[in-house]
């Protein structure tokens, strides 16, 4: 991890004369230098040289031209903070940036000269110092750090609100290269949102669409994914939902304009999902995803995080691999949906520097989630479930079955039951008639005391078109 503690000397990659003449031409009054040439220059520092940060410096090594000719815009990298100088960079740097690497986060904040601070180290240690001492030193802040803003969300607005000046972007917090963030700051803020609705986390789509398409059983594709490098080592922040619980929650502030409170948010992962979970939803027209969904009913907002049965005939289902795509339902546009890479160097590489570009041009926002309203949060939500049993065969089973939906009223669609092949692990296939989220989660923990019941029966619920 990056340690303040250390003290690490800077060491300069490439130096260059730094313009000194102040640029008063930021309608946000940014400490922009204005070149013999008449550029507006921004000199950046970015904390994390990764995956990320390296696509960012590439990205203004090769866009730089285009920049300054077209833009009106310098984009000067001055310090880079890394946990390890003596690591090798596999990107381009920046022509004319002096690119100091450090490991002391210090040498970042403290600089004077700094303009914008790009945190992209990740977590919610180290990173929220670097957040919070870049807004209270009146530096600009970019970052794609989705869990930092998650949890902090309040305390980051109320720190904007005290130091006006400064900006804050955050598009490469949520889906990567989908600009999902602007177009709610922007085209969309006029409207009046009723649902998101998103494949939010690449990992998790392209072990599912596996599943659909190969029969595969969850742990071999988790295995696949950790092979090509899409899952990490410890996989739960994609596969328990957590990552898309952060991002949905962000979402549901720009929507609706209030926090929610992460701990509140009803969270199912993948981890149980199985080869007859896409048998049943094939034998309806759907197929299974883990989607984020933040929706009003009756002004009662409700946020969770579920694998659901998704209708092939919608956009959403049809949309496999890593991609990403959120989907929104307003009352103007009706449904919006938007696509693209969820993640990788360059798609969220792109999406930093599109913000970074807003500071420098003036475009940037002090009030990123521009929506402040205080709402109902009522998280147990309505919609109609498929429940999945895990069975030991026997008399009577579907009659219990039966009586525990009628004592927790859970109206009964359809029991389904494919043929079976082991009398001793029978896979049945439940779905409900509209039913609370409450009363759902109450049935299965009462379905698993049943002897004949293998496990905790995992239910999903349905995305209604």
């Amino acid at each position: 991890m990056l340690q303040r503690s250390l003290q690490g000397s800077t060491r300069a990659i490439r130096r260059a004369a730094q313009p000194s003449a102040v640029f008063a031409g930021s309608r946000f009054d940014a400490r922009f230098q204005s070149s013999d040439s008449g550029l507006a220059v921004l000199n950046l520092g970015i904390c994390g040289a990764g995956t990320v940060g390296g696509g960012v410096c590439e990205i203004i090594a090769k866009q730089q031209s285009f920049f300054r000719k077209n833009l009106g815009v310098d984009l000067v990298v001055k310090k880079v903070c890394v946990r390890d100088m003596s690591k090798p960079r596999d990107f381009l740097a920046p022509n004319g940036s002096p690119m100091e690497y450090t490991t002391n986060i210090d040498d970042v904040l403290n600089d004077p000269d700094i303009d914008c601070v790009v945190e992209l180290i990740g977590g919610t240690d180290k990173a929220k110092d670097i957040v919070f001492e870049s807004i209270k030193k009146g530096k600009h802040v970019v970052t794609a750090n989705k869990a930092l803003v998650a949890e902090h969300l309040d305390e980051i607005v109320g720190l904007l609100d005290t130091n006006p000046k400064v900006n804050f972007g955050l598009e490469a917090a949520v889906c990567g290269g989908i600009p999902i963030i602007s177009l709610m700051q922007s085209s969309i803020l006029p409207d009046a949102i009723q649902q998101v609705t998103g494949i939010m986390n690449g990992t998790t789509n392209f072990m599912l669409s596996k599943m659909e398409g190969e029969g595969a059983d969850y742990a071999v594709v988790l295995k696949e994914a950790q092979d090509l490098g899409f899952a990490e080592a410890d996989p739960s922040a994609d596969v328990d939902g957590y990552d898309v619980r952060a991002k949905v929650s962000i979402l549901a502030k720009l929507a609706f304009g209030t926090t929610v409170e992460l701990d509140n948010v009803p969270m199912t992962g993948i981890t149980r999902v199985s080869s007859n979970d896409f048998a049943y939803a094939k034998q309806m027209n759907c197929t299974v995803k883990l989607l984020g969904v933040a929706r009003m009913v009756d002004n009662r907002l409700s946020v969770f995080v579920s694998p659901m049965m998704v209708p092939l005939d919608n956009a959403v289902g049809t949309t496999s691999g890593a991609t990403n795509i959120v989907e929104i339902r307003s009352e103007s546009l009706q449904s919006s949906s938007f696509v693209g890479q969820g993640a990788g160097r360059f798609p969220t590489a792109n999406s930093v520097m599109s913000d970074i570009l807003a500071v420098a041009q003036g475009r940037g926002l002090n009030a990123p989630f521009q929506r402040q309203t205080k709402r109902y949060i009522d998280n147990n939500y309505t919609a109609r479930f498929y429940i999945r049993l895990q069975c030991k065969d026997g008399l009577g089973v579907i009659r219990e079955v039966g009586e525990l939906c009628e004592k927790h009223g859970v109206s009964i669609h359809a029991i389904n039951q494919t043929p079976i092949t082991d009398f001793n692990d029978i896979p049945v296939g439940l779905v409900t008639e509209e039913a609370q989220f409450n009363q759902v989660d109450q049935l299965c923990d009462s379905l698993q005391k049943c002897g004949f019941c293998l496990e905790r029966p995992l239910a999903m619920p349905f995305l209604d078109a």
